[in-house]
């Protein structure tokens, strides 16, 4: 017997108040679709949205939510989603059910709720690398981001494709010099809520010796995860200092 409206709108509260997939991922239909409008996704298949859904759980849990608060109302062909994180208003969804399968969820995030964590994402970036902590660093990123860096030293690569490969750098990076505190740091709002503007010193030691990098970095930041950045810095003025390693175009690394 299929599943009805009300089983299905429990089983998808109880999974998204608790940032899990797992007692409602099977009941997606195999060709269900997963539509993000405001973002102009569109996911195709079961086992892909479960992965978007189960990334989007990662990324909560990464800003330190632990649950959600999750209302579900029911309409003439399913139900409506409307959740909030941290006590605000996050998305609300709106979820067809046919034969006993959700067959469409059409997800609509409160983008500018989502971007009033594009600050706490920039602070750990920050806190990360001035603790020289690469992997967390690595970790601010997401898994296919791009970095940019306008005004790399010769023969560096001037953009930068994927967390993984930053990782490598980082580490590679922290083989030789360490970062032992930021200063002078300013952040700044744009008109779109995803992207924010840092500027800041990095003290770093490196062959025994202190120098002072200044960086100004446009980030945008979407899900809690840096997904696209132009990093500026002075390059001349530490050439000397770091040509012995190909620089990650980062200012960690």
């Amino acid at each position: 017997m299929p599943r009805t409206v009300p089983e299905i709108a429990a089983s998808v509260r109880e999974g998204m108040s608790t940032l899990d997939t797992a007692p409602f991922a099977g009941l997606f239909a195999p060709d269900a679709v997963y539509e993000l409008p405001f973002h102009g996704r569109r996911i195709e298949g079961r086992e892909a949205i479960v992965a978007a859904l189960d990334a989007g759980g990662a990324r909560a849990r990464a800003l330190g939510a632990r649950e959600a608060q999750v209302t579900a109302t029911m309409t003439e062909r399913g139900f409506t989603l409307e959740l909030a994180v941290f006590g605000r208003p996050s998305s609300v969804g709106i979820v067809t059910v046919a034969d006993g399968w959700i067959t469409a969820y059409r997800d609509y995030p409160n983008v500018f709720a989502a971007s009033g964590h594009t600050r706490e994402v920039f602070d750990r970036f920050l806190a990360a690398s001035v603790e020289n902590r690469w992997d967390d660093l690595a970790d601010c990123y997401a898994e296919d981001v791009t970095l940019e860096m306008p005004f790399t030293l010769p023969g560096a690569p001037r953009t930068t494709h994927g967390r993984e490969e930053l990782r490598r750098r980082f580490r590679r990076a922290g083989e030789s010099r360490r970062i032992t505190k930021a200063a002078n740091v300013i952040v700044h709002e744009t008109a779109n809520p995803a992207v924010l503007v840092a500027e800041f010193d990095l003290h770093q030691e490196m062959a025994g010796e202190s120098f002072v990098a200044t960086y100004v970095m446009v980030l945008t930041i979407e899900d809690g995860l840096i997904t696209h950045t132009r990093d500026y810095t002075d390059t001349a003025a530490t050439a000397e200092r770091i040509k012995a390693w190909s620089p990650a175009g980062s200012p960690a690394g």
